[in-house]
């Protein structure tokens, strides 16, 4: 049981230790998170002259869509969050996040992004 209790500790102050993500400050650019080569979490430029951190999160969200996967970016000093379940946003990996979009305009954007999809598929 000691033991265990020791481990716990010993995890517990390395996750402590661990400093929050911290997304760029950098205008109209949106990131995308990619492993970076030390595998670190790493933001990567995926887009440039986006208008909006809404903007940002579609251009995830078709990403997400695109590959049926969970996506992370950022947008001026904010990291996106897009999963099955959200799309949210923060100041850092540690701060609370905020919905971007209700769940019936998140829809909308789906529906938005799949109808483009489609017809550049064409």
């Amino acid at each position: 049981m000691r033991s265990g209790v020791i481990g716990l500790a010993g995890l517990l102050a390395l996750a402590a230790c661990e400093k929050p993500l911290k997304p760029p400050l950098h205008t109209g650019v949106c990131w995308r998170l990619a492993d970076g080569m030390n595998g670190k979490p790493d933001f990567r430029p995926m887009r440039t002259e986006v208008p909006s951190l809404q903007a940002c999160a579609i251009q995830l969200e078709g990403l997400r869509l695109k590959h049926k996967a969970p996506m992370t970016g950022a947008y001026q000093g904010q990291i996106i969050y897009v999963t099955d379940e959200a799309v949210v946003a923060a100041a850092s990996s540690t701060a609370k996040r905020y919905p971007l979009f209700t769940p019936e305009q998140r829809a909308e954007v789906d529906r938005g992004l799949t109808a483009m999809t489609a017809q550049d598929a064409n």
